[in-house]
């Protein structure tokens, strides 16, 4: 059997490899028409409320006319924003803000840029493009059985080739699956005793509502990022991955299981904003399976929809009844996903999860005005799979010499954003050992 040389093996699905690689892929909100000083600074159309345009990649000099510009956007790996890229500054966001802490919300204010579903795609084939001609070897559709273990730690994986296994030797291995990958992660871990311990898992909802609706803080924020506490149990709830003008979608895990989640182009457009609504759990002793957990609010959810996504009115649900398919082609707010079944998402969703989205959609409309109404969409289920974290030191090193692990799978992270600034930690940290 031929044995593979490598001084590392990284196992990566495909979008983890380019989320580990990208350092600047944040979002930034679309930018007004603006003419640009001729003095060298940015400029502005009035004090507040204004999209600024750079004239120089030199960001620290920055100001805004009648008063100081305090706040320099920078991209994920510390660079500053370069020249003819915008920036939203204004009170707007205070007013945002303020009504965040009345509705008793925190509002995460970070300046962010928007790439675009398919400029995205056109990005990762660039860096898949780049790797395979400086010699790196992808392997797509090719399962990771197992690690080889030997007395001094961690020496390659086991590869599925065909019925036969395919041994990959190296010095150092890195594991960064994605949340597809945590149950089988978190069973490896169990197996060989990497030391880990039974993390956060989010359950919850993918909410749609009409642009008119989100307007002001599409235009603001592009996305708002808020968290809250909601009674009866406080538990952790928050917004994540909104997408003005949005598209919401499937995506699908092993063993046929269906999520739902959203996707924003830079280029087609929908009359809709889509954004996660989640809720935290965090389970105590001597429960310590989480994944599987969230896995059967799943199943028994696509159980209701016949293995489709299924989407419900706020309405409806606050009145104790299902959504008619009849109803929806009624309402203002149309479905961006087609194929999803109207029903009653109450049924499969945890009462834990489901009051806990309700109050917090509640405390949302004293933000955003409009949201809590009646024909606003919930489509379910939206579950994250990072609940099982690996234990690891600031080199990223795990209980097993020449183990690490990284990304959403690890537990460490959540999203493309820090999951990308971990593959960079860790790039770093394997060149130091190489001596690059």
């Amino acid at each position: 059997m031929k044995h593979f040389l490598k001084t590392t093996v990284t196992l990566l699905t495909a979008a983890l490899l380019c989320a580990a690689l990208m350092t600047g892929c944040t979002r930034l909100t679309e930018a007004k028409d603006n003419t640009p000083s001729t003095t060298g600074t940015p400029s502005a159309a009035g004090e507040f409320g204004v999209y600024v345009k750079l004239e120089r990649d030199d960001v620290a000099s920055l100001y805004i006319h009648g008063g100081s510009f305090s706040k320099v956007c920078e991209n994920a790996d510390g660079s500053p924003l370069k020249a003819g890229e915008w920036i939203y500054t204004g009170e707007d966001i205070k007013e945002i803000r303020k009504n965040a802490i009345h509705a008793g919300l925190k509002l995460v204010d970070c300046p962010i840029r928007h790439l675009g579903t398919e400029k995205a795609q056109e990005l990762y084939l660039a860096i898949q493009n780049y790797l395979a001609d400086n010699g790196v070897e992808m392997r797509f559709n090719t399962e990771c059985e197992n690690i080889i273990l030997e007395e001094e730690g961690c020496k390659g994986v086991l590869l599925k080739d065909g019925d036969s296994l395919l041994p990959v030797y190296a010095d150092e291995v890195v594991i960064g699956t994605g949340r597809r990958g945590a149950d089988w992660l978190e069973k490896l871990c169990a197996e060989h005793h990497i030391a880990h311990k039974p993390g956060t898992v989010d359950i919850g909802v993918r909410v749609e509502c009409r642009n008119e609706v989100m307007e002001k803080v599409n235009k603001v924020l592009y996305e708002s990022k808020l968290i809250g506490y909601p009674k009866p149990w406080k538990n952790k709830v928050r917004t994540f991955c909104q997408n003005p003008g949005g598209f919401v979608a499937q995506e699908n895990y092993d063993n046929d299981l269906a999520v739902v989640n959203g996707h924003s182009f830079k280029e087609k457009k929908s009359p809709n904003t889509n954004l996660a609504i989640l809720v935290s759990h965090n389970f105590t002793e001597p429960f310590n399976q989480p994944i599987a957990y969230a896995q059967k609010v799943g199943e028994l959810t696509n159980m209701l929809g016949a293995g489709h996504i299924m989407v419900q009115r706020y309405g409806d649900i606050l009145d104790g009844k299902r959504t008619w398919a009849k109803e929806l082609a009624q309402s203002n707010v149309k479905p961006t996903l087609k194929d999803a079944v109207a029903g009653d998402i109450t049924a499969a969703m945890p009462y834990r999860a489901m009051t806990n989205i309700i109050e917090f959609i509640k405390m949302l409309d004293m933000v955003v005005p409009g949201f809590a109404a009646n024909e606003t969409l919930l489509y379910s289920p939206e579950l994250k799979f990072y609940s099982n974290k690996v234990k690891m030191d600031e080199n990223l090193d795990t209980n097993i010499q020449g183990l690490h692990c990284l990304g959403d799978s690890s537990g460490w992270t959540r999203g493309l954003m820090m999951a990308s600034v971990m593959g960079v930690l860790m790039g770093r940290k394997l060149a130091e050992k190489e001596g690059c």
